[in-house]
């Protein structure tokens, strides 16, 4: 019984570990839509924060903490928010995952690189060494160092510092759920999260709530750091691995309940610790005996709980791509010359590799010659990257494992005498077989919970199965030996390449791995070109644009899904084959799993859509160190210079801090530099172009038709306004007046322009010419959650709610008084039986009287309403449009876009009729009907 009760207690201990960093994971997910992969970092970073205050620099514990937690926590929050995270929230999921990643990889090594080089080596600040760090020795906490003991139970001891991580895990808990469900804050917070667009539209100022998000996730993190220093040790890897145990956890709160997530973390360190210690007697030996299971049960219980709770069961739908696809930078350039620049370059590092110019700075060194031949088959590696991400759109952390995995499936073939390629073969069969069965319940999970799930089984894998002898053959590994080819034409072509007379090719020299290996990767490249073009690549983009569309089309989503991992991890085995070439042998050290990450991270920072992202980044990864020792090598010996850029923290910083540049384009360096290049190319092209004349019958520039007239400021008024996307205008100078108590309706075919004038009235949409005034003020500056303080609200065609939030919560957005949210459900009693109802489960009818309730209650002083009775029956559109007559009648200024002409006619004062993106008819409803219109919508198309 005391064995059992230590056991539950120790695990109740851990367990407040994982709550804390459970709780701060879902507060950053369910404020945010980012999940956090830094949170450990973030961690590190204020316990490192707190130890050079205490250790190095003297001060009292209570102080230290209090300014490494209250303010060094927040003002972190608040930097990463605006230089960053705040623009990654808006980004695909592959770039919201690599920005924390690159957090991950960046902020311990800028810490230690701060404190250690900076501070300590150049400036003699007397700050404390990274000894700590790198040896792993105990360090003081807030609390006595060594730790008070306690005795609460016989038997049953705990430290100061265990009873401290418990009490804060539960006063964390406790203050995070009152705020995100019992508080406006939290309730706006989780309205950006759900429709970012519609929050501004509701008032809400989506940049304040992201920054009050990320300080306190930031101030639990540090917390959490500082009280875990003191129980393990002060390594950025510890905290790392603490977050990932906590994964179980937040995936059993559903990645958005703090409550369980809480709940989830304690039960979570208890049962680790109930295995850990029962395992020899409960289990069979063949299990019990197996080295790491213990480890591992954390990422065993996420994968399990991943695979019962973690599918995306959101409803999905929409008339637009999930993903835009990225502008190509090099539309209009023939095939020469997008790959002639690709071509020269390659030409160029074999000339300098192989020795091709006689002179001595132009051929590379023996060293160099290494780090090219390990860029390159980093490069092949890294062409999974390009499958499973660039065109699957799904992230994959788990690439790590299959290069290992290939890796030992070609040493043990050739541990049996088969022939290189016959060993490549089986690497690539073997990965292909595992990356399908991987993908083939983890596919249904989409997002997050893929990503999560391939770390987990990379975990599982590095800790359990590939330390089998009969696996990773001991932790020496497989041995790979280089193959050597005496073939007529092959031979010739190797001494025409390789320096030197070559009479067969042997792939244990350098230049001819050289040659090996970019040969592998353009053989690759060529087949993802053919299979891009291919059905099945067709297929593959379908999915990724829009998984409903893609099924709708008859494509098998999953399938497809389960086909690109294979592909993927097919290239990522044979890769591993030949990594383990280059130095000789594959062990389970080779690949580890976290590698995963940074792989992913410099891959994107490159360009993970196109392969030649994959060849700088692979250059990268093995040349960067050597880039920097050779700046570094420019100042004197222990000069400043030489000591900041000779630190072995330099190229994990810059590496990471790559995650910036995705809050600016996503696509990668690549993509930003020939984006920029197109820009330029566009504007060139536009002032050697003259304007097009105007063809007969279609006016062009300034608008001919006066949409509304009258004395006075208008209620909203847009005057001469010039709009489009990418560059392509779709508002040709439109102009209109809204006035008070008045309904004027927006009719024009699909396509007319109608949604974007809506768009460029309510801010969602910058106008390049032209201004929107609201009262007679001009409020095209101002962004679009002032225009809805202001008085303007906009329904947009999508419905105007928030489906994650309650249908009570939806009303609570806007309406702050209680007696305002009762008002609404007497209006609309249907709302009052379904408030606890999920807003995205109710008919589109129901979800239309929901946008309008609001505004019922509390008339604004303009309402534009886009399309209200688009898919709606003719009973509930008569009813919502009888709630827009009562709206004009307490005051409203009115903007109806509607696609029936009889319904706008029957409640409107005023018809604005558009095509073209421009208003070609104004007037009275009186003055028109439907023939008159079908009239005019024919004259202005010809």
């Amino acid at each position: 019984m005391r064995e059992f009760l230590n056991l539950t207690v120790s695990g109740l201990v851990t367990g407040s570990i994982y709550s804390i960093m459970a709780a701060g994971l879902i507060l950053t997910y369910t404020t945010s839509g980012i999940f956090n992969l830094a949170h450990g970092a973030i961690a590190f970073a204020t316990a490192y924060v707190f130890y050079q205050l205490h250790t190095g620099l003297g001060m009292d514990p209570i102080p230290a903490a209090m300014i490494s937690v209250f303010v060094f926590a927040p003002l972190l929050g608040l930097l990463l928010d605006r230089i960053m995270l705040r623009r990654l929230a808006g980004a695909p999921l592959y770039a919201r995952l690599v920005g924390t990643i690159g957090l991950l990889i960046a902020l311990p090594n800028l810490m230690m690189w701060l404190g250690e080089t900076v501070g300590r080596n150049v400036f003699g600040l007397g700050l404390a060494d990274n000894s700590a760090v790198r040896e792993g020795t105990p360090v003081p906490g807030i609390g006595p160092f060594p730790a008070t003991l306690f005795e609460p139970f016989p038997g049953i001891v705990l430290g100061s510092g265990q009873l401290a991580v418990f009490v804060a895990a539960a006063v964390c808990a406790l203050a995070l759920w009152v705020v995100i469900r019992r508080t406006r804050l939290g309730l706006r917070m989780r309205a950006v999260v759900d429709r970012e667009s519609l929050a501004g539209l509701r008032g809400v100022n989506a940049g304040r709530a992201s920054a009050i998000a990320w300080i306190l996730t930031m101030v639990l993190a540090g917390l959490g750091g500082v009280l875990l220093a003191p129980l393990f040790s002060l390594q950025e890897s510890v905290f790392t691995l603490v977050v990932l145990g906590s994964l179980a956890a937040v995936v059993l709160g559903g990645f958005r309940s703090i409550p369980i997530g809480f709940v989830g973390g304690l039960v979570m360190g208890v049962l680790q610790n109930w295995i850990a210690g029962y395992s020899d007697r409960l289990l069979p030996e063949a299990i019990s005996s197996l080295s790491g299971l213990k480890a591992a049960v954390p990422f065993l219980l996420t994968l399990i709980l991943l695979l019962f709770f973690g599918r995306d069961r959101s409803r999905r739908g929409g008339t637009v791509a999930e993903e835009a696809p990225p502008a190509d930078h090099r539309a209009g350039l023939s095939p020469l010359r997008r790959r002639l620049p690709w071509a020269i370059w390659t030409l160029i590092l074999l000339a300098y590799t192989m020795h091709w110019i006689p002179v001595g700075g132009l051929q590379a060194s023996v060293y160099t010659q290494t780090w090219i031949a390990q860029g390159l088959a980093m490069a092949v590696i890294f062409l999974s990257f390009v499958v499973v991400t660039g065109l699957g759109g799904m992230v994959s952390l788990a690439q790590a494992s299959f290069v290992t995995l290939g890796g030992f499936a070609a040493g043990w073939a050739l541990s049996r005498e088969w022939s290189f390629l016959g060993a490549a073969a089986l690497a690539v069969v073997v990965s292909v077989v595992v990356g399908m069965a991987v993908a083939l319940p983890l596919a249904r999970l989409g997002g997050i919970g893929l990503a999560l799930g391939t770390l987990a089984i990379a975990l599982v894998a590095s800790l359990v199965v590939f330390p089998l002898p009969r696996i990773g053959n001991g932790d020496g590994g497989w041995a790979i030996t280089g193959p050597t080819w005496d073939v007529p034409v092959l031979n010739q072509i190797n001494d025409l390449m390789a320096p030197g007379a070559q009479p067969f090719f042997d792939g244990s020299r350098l230049v001819e791995q050289v040659l090996l290996f970019l040969g592998f990767f353009g053989l690759i490249t060529a087949g993802l070109h053919g299979f891009r073009r291919s059905a099945s690549g067709r297929a593959v983009l379908a999915v990724r644009s829009s998984e409903v569309a893609a099924a709708a089309a008859g494509v098998r989503v999953e399938r497809t899904k389960v086909l690109v991992f294979g592909l993927a991890a097919a290239i990522a085995g044979l890769g591993g084959v030949l990594l383990g070439l280059f130095s000789f042998e594959v062990s389970n050290a080779t690949a580890p799993p976290m590698a995963s990450l940074f792989w992913l991270a410099l891959v994107v920072l490159f360009g993970v859509r196109r392969p030649g992202g994959a060849l700088l980044a692979g250059l990268a990864c093995a040349g960067g160190g050597a880039l920097f020792h050779a700046v570094a090598g420019i100042g004197s010996s222990g000069s400043a210079v030489n000591v900041l850029l000779d630190s072995p923290y330099l190229l994990p910083i810059l590496t990471g801090l790559g995650a910036v540049q995705l809050a600016q384009e996503p696509d990668g360096i690549l993509s930003l530099v020939g984006n920029g290049k197109l820009a330029r190319r566009r504007a060139k092209a536009a002032a050697l172009t003259p304007p097009a004349p105007a063809r007969a019958g279609h006016r062009v520039g300034a608008l001919t038709v006066v949409a509304g007239d009258g004395p006075g400021p208008a209620a909203l008024s847009v005057e001469e306004v010039r709009a489009g996307y990418g560059g392509i205008e779709v508002l040709h100078g439109v102009g209109l007046r809204l006035d008070g108590g008045t309904i004027t309706a927006l009719l024009g075919p699909n396509g007319a322009g109608k949604s974007t004038l809506c768009a460029v009235a309510a801010g969602l949409l910058t106008p390049t010419q032209g201004r929107v005034l609201l009262d007679g003020v001009a409020v095209s500056e101002r962004p679009t959650y002032l225009r809805a303080r202001d008085g303007l609200m906009l329904v947009p065609e999508a419905r105007g709610i928030f489906p994650g939030l309650s249908v009570e919560e939806n009303l609570r957005v806007m309406l702050a008084d209680p007696a305002g949210v009762e008002a609404a459900y007497e209006r609309f009693p249907i709302l009052g039986e379904r408030r606890k109802q999920v807003a995205g489960l109710l008919s589109g009818g129901e979800q239309q009287m929901l946008s309008l309730a609001p505004a019922l209650v509390e008339p604004p002083r303009v309402l534009i309403a886009d399309e209200p009775t688009l898919g709606l029956s003719q009973l509930v559109g008569a009813l919502v449009l009888e709630a827009i007559v009562e709206l004009g009648g307490k005051g409203t200024a009115v903007l109806l876009v509607e696609e029936h002409a009889h319904n706008a006619l029957r409640v409107a004062d005023r018809i604005a009729c558009m095509t073209r993106g421009t208003v070609v008819w104004f007037g009275d409803s009186t003055e028109t009907d439907v023939d008159h219109l079908a009239g005019v919508y024919l004259a202005a198309a010809t």
